[in-house]
């Protein structure tokens, strides 16, 4: 027999998986500024900051996968209160920890505090990885990403790279075959 208390927590579990798969339907919205017709969705953006905290974390010694799962939640709240972006902000205050309290209360997620400093340096690189794409269509999109401060070490080391490579480096492989 199934206790009551183990439906509610699979009940739990499942609501929140829905939530989550609303992120898929939520712009970012600070590329409509920029004149981004069709930008990245929040599940996009989070996905692409998962992998760089990843990377981030395994060489600053934190728990890669720990960092990996932050990233994925970090704008969680975000399926209840949308991506608003600086503009918008300036006008409209949004409870964002409530927000994630609300949605997350009676799944157990870990303490992400130790890999808070991580996954803000790869929600900064993801936002330069996405600048640089666009840039080919909108050059506004640098804008974004002229003042960025990064807190780990291999966050600073990233972005650096990333400003000079070509983000088209796969070309090569198109060119010569």
């Amino acid at each position: 027999m199934v206790s009551m208390e183990s439906v509610e927590s699979v009940e739990r579990m499942a609501r929140f998986i829905f939530e989550m798969c609303s992120m898929k339907n939520v712009p970012r919205s600070g590329w409509f500024k920029v004149g981004i017709d069709n930008p990245e969705s929040v599940a996009e953006h989070s996905f692409l900051t998962a992998i760089i905290a990843y990377f981030i974390a395994r060489e600053e010694g934190c728990d890669p996968f720990k960092a990996a799962f932050a990233a994925l939640l970090h704008d969680s709240h975000e399926s209840r209160t949308l991506d608003l972006h600086r503009l918008a902000k300036r006008y409209v205050e949004v409870d964002e920890e409530r927000a994630r309290r609300e949605q997350t209360k009676g799944l157990e997620l870990p303490d992400f505090s130790d890999v808070e400093k991580v996954v803000r340096d790869a929600d900064k690189l993801e936002l330069l990885v996405q600048a640089k794409i666009y840039s080919r269509k909108c050059k506004d999109a640098m804008k974004y990403v002229e003042n960025l401060d990064f807190e780990t070490e291999t966050g600073k080391r990233l972005e650096k790279v990333i400003r000079e490579i070509d983000d088209r480096w796969w070309l090569e492989f198109e060119v010569h075959l």
